[in-house]
């Protein structure tokens, strides 16, 4: 980008990919498929503990943490692009987790972020309690996040405490993927930072366009399985792709991703150009949020269609790219919950505001702000959220 740029053009190209560059090196993408591809495939047991190994190895297990912490220094661009890959090679590892959520986190309180182990989110509710919260029990540390009494304007105070693993009270709950879930209590003494309200929800959005890239990775391995399936599987003498209908199938996987990577392009390029605090940074991802959930819904169902029998079982590798994707799109808000945004903003808009709000974008106030209202004051029912799917939240 031009340096010359100035803030208010940037702010309203952010989203425009061909403007910010999503591309990265070649050689970067082929290391990161290499390192992955040890550990996807149907003759190969998960192991995400030796994945995040082979990825802290070539040193990009902390790809956007600056140099100076032991990281990687990159960005948006390259930190999608391992998600993406990851998820359609079917492996699952805590990588959003350590290095885009709980790493700017720790930093924005000041906390220790050199450390090159896994790390997971856990908010707490109004229980005190961290529901349903992916990885927990799996990573080498949980960084905790609980609201604190408010400001005296009525502003919301939050604060977070480092705990490792073993110090936390974790029960594990089931989840539908291979990915863990459980609920976090914090230990006596855990040791509380304050932090600014603002780091806490840009760690909320980071952690909604991580699993919006996630869905959209997952739903590419699935139209790649499908494609190759289909064209290697015979039924009544010819191959399954030469019937219409199994075309069709295909087809709706590829027209649905190829939309939901148009909408997560947008906001990763947003996120590159204003770290997801730009005027329309809630829009897009509320937007990826939606359109990708909306893939992996068609992606699964189809996917599983022209699999037939065989995709349901436990040899074949689809579920490893299915169910973590289902687990993904009702983390960090649901569907429901990203929708409900884009619609008040359509209803705030009016009928003269709804034709700018498709080809410009619209402003979606306090996006994260919401979501961490419903989760730790408890303004949903049911149960609280860590980073997991409560009922609505």
């Amino acid at each position: 980008m031009n340096e010359n740029t100035s803030t208010s053009e940037t702010a309203g190209n952010a989203g425009n990919a061909e403007t910010v560059g999503l591309e990265v090196d070649e050689d970067l993408e082929s290391m990161m498929a290499g390192v992955l591809a040890q550990f996807s495939g149907p003759t190969v047991d998960p192991d995400a503990a030796a994945a995040w190994r082979a990825l802290t190895e070539v040193g990009i297990g902390r790809l956007t943490a600056p140099e100076e912490t032991g990281g990687s220094g990159a960005g948006w661009a390259e930190a999608a692009t391992l998600l993406r890959l990851a998820a359609a090679a079917g492996v699952a590892v805590p990588f959003a987790e350590t290095d885009l959520v709980v790493g700017p986190l720790r930093r924005a309180a000041g906390l220790d972020d050199s450390s090159p182990g896994t790390a997971t989110l856990a908010v707490l509710g109004s229980d005190g309690r961290a529901r349903r919260v992916a990885w927990a029990g799996a990573t080498d540390s949980v960084l905790i996040v609980r609201r604190s009494e408010a400001n005296r304007d009525g502003a919301a105070r939050f604060e977070v405490a480092d705990v490792d693993t073993g110090r936390a009270e974790i029960t594990a709950g089931e989840g539908i993927s291979a990915v863990p879930l459980g609920d976090v209590l914090p230990p006596e003494g855990a040791g509380w930072t304050a932090v600014e309200s603002a780091a806490v929800e840009s760690a909320v959005l980071r952690g909604a366009l991580a699993r919006a890239v996630q869905c959209v990775g997952a739903s590419e391995g699935m139209l790649e399985s499908a494609i190759a399936h289909s064209t290697e599987r015979n039924q009544f003498g010819r191959a399954l792709a030469k019937f219409q209908s199994v075309q069709n199938l295909v087809v709706d996987i590829a027209a649905e991703t190829v939309l939901a990577r148009a909408a997560v392009d947008q906001a990763v390029a947003d996120a590159m150009a204003t770290d997801l605090c730009g005027p329309l940074s809630g829009f897009r991802v509320a937007v990826a949020r939606s359109v990708a959930s909306q893939a992996v819904a068609v992606a699964v169902r189809n996917a599983h269609q022209v699999h037939g029998a065989i995709g349901t079982t436990h040899e074949h590798t689809l579920h490893r790219l299915t169910l973590p994707a289902l687990q993904w799109r009702g983390e960090f808000g649901s569907a429901a919950f990203w929708e409900a945004l884009l619609t008040d903003a359509a209803v705030a808009g009016g009928m003269d505001g709804a034709w700018p709000m498709v080809v410009e974008g619209t402003a979606v106030e306090s996006a994260a702000a919401t979501w961490l209202d419903r989760v730790t004051l408890g303004r949903v029912g049911g149960d609280g959220g860590g980073h997991g799917r409560a009922p609505g939240v």
